[in-house]
């Protein structure tokens, strides 16, 4: 599942809302829509995926060069002949240097994972404007303010 299904998920929301919000303001009586199970499902999960999106995925952002370079890291524990790790300068790293900097990015991942956690088990989830615009953007949708 990727961001096509994600988007197809979020437009039959916004669809949804949007006539049931026309059809209030126009004064037509609401009926009440059955939802089946598996609609409440992807409500939720995209609920919760929207909730908070916009700090989640600072941190996201955060997070992935780390697990990439932890992954590289690793690559080179199993075969070092296969890959070459270098610093910033470009000279090759020695294992002392290489385990510190593997300690150090576990660390690290291991805190921004916990402040993503701690962001998902927020008790007063919302989906505010912010959260809105930045998953519009992450699926490619740029939007203006308004």
């Amino acid at each position: 599942r990727g961001r096509s299904h994600l988007h197809s998920v979020l437009r039959v929301v916004v669809l949804k809302v949007f006539v049931l919000g026309t059809m209030a303001a126009l004064g037509a009586p609401e009926e009440p829509k059955d939802v089946t199970a598996n609609e409440l499902k992807e409500l939720e999960r995209v609920f919760d995926f929207l909730c908070d999106f916009a700090p989640k995925n600072k941190l996201n952002n955060l997070l992935k060069p780390k697990l990439e370079r932890k992954q590289k890291i690793l690559s080179y524990q199993k075969n070092p002949e296969a890959v070459k790790l270098v610093d910033d300068t470009g000279r090759e790293l020695s294992d002392d240097l290489i385990d510190a900097e593997l300690q150090r990015l576990e660390e690290e991942i291991s805190d921004i994972e916990g402040q993503i956690n701690t962001i998902k088990s927020k008790p007063d989830k919302k989906i505010k404007p912010k959260d809105l615009q930045e998953a519009l953007a992450f699926l490619g949708k740029r939007s203006s303010k308004r």
